[in-house]
């Protein structure tokens, strides 16, 4: 799935976290991405992102947990320091194992989150399943970030914003998570509500 999140416009890391990078998944465990998209288009290439992992059969939703993607959290590569810094992201982001690594975004991602050592928790550079960049997925990414750039990118950004945000705001997990488990904001996307509650994922 990584491999082919190439083809997706606008993604620059693909990262995979959570039990399964932490080597504490269950059989009934999915598989948490955490991605990074090019500042100013976390709403269209969140779009982006969703279609293909959906179309790949991949995608957590509903009933459908075990082995599948859970999509739980977007930032921008302007934004890539994990907030808020506490014990429970140092330890689930410091081993972070990249997937796609575009314009070398897992080093600033590195550079920007090593406060997690005060928690205990070094940064673990890992590089080693970076998956090899594909000439042909690379050019149509390309070619469809110029279709979707300039001023015709900007206004279906701003539709793509309003539709999904209005969606996760009205959704019920979000109205009844504490305050912080759940950020919506134009450079970060985040999904934790508490456990025991379906994660948002849509």
């Amino acid at each position: 799935m990584a491999f082919w999140l190439q083809l997706t416009p606008f993604v620059r890391m693909v990262g995979l976290n959570g039990s399964l990078a932490r080597g504490e998944a269950k059989k009934s465990s999915d598989i948490d991405f955490f991605i990074v998209l090019k500042k100013d288009r976390i709403w269209l290439g969140r779009m982006g992102v969703t279609l293909m992992t959906q179309l790949s059969g991949y995608r957590r939703h509903g009933h459908k947990i075990a082995g599948m993607i859970c999509l739980n959290r977007y930032q921008t590569d302007d934004f890539l320091t994990i907030w808020p810094h506490n014990e429970y992201h140092a330890r689930d982001y410091c081993g972070l194992i990249p997937l796609v690594d575009i314009d070398n975004t897992y080093a600033q991602y590195f550079k920007k989150n090593v406060w997690t050592k005060k928690f205990g928790c070094p940064m673990k550079e890992n590089r080693d399943q970076i998956v090899s960049s594909n000439w042909i997925l690379t050019g149509l990414r390309h070619f469809q970030e110029k279709i979707w750039g300039g001023r015709f990118g900007d206004g279906w950004e701003k539709m793509a914003k309003k539709y999904q945000k209005r969606r996760i705001l009205r959704d019920k997990r979000t109205m009844t998570a504490p305050v912080g488990k759940i950020r919506v904001s134009d450079q970060e996307l985040c999904f934790h509500p508490p456990k025991g509650v379906d994660k948002l994922v849509r």
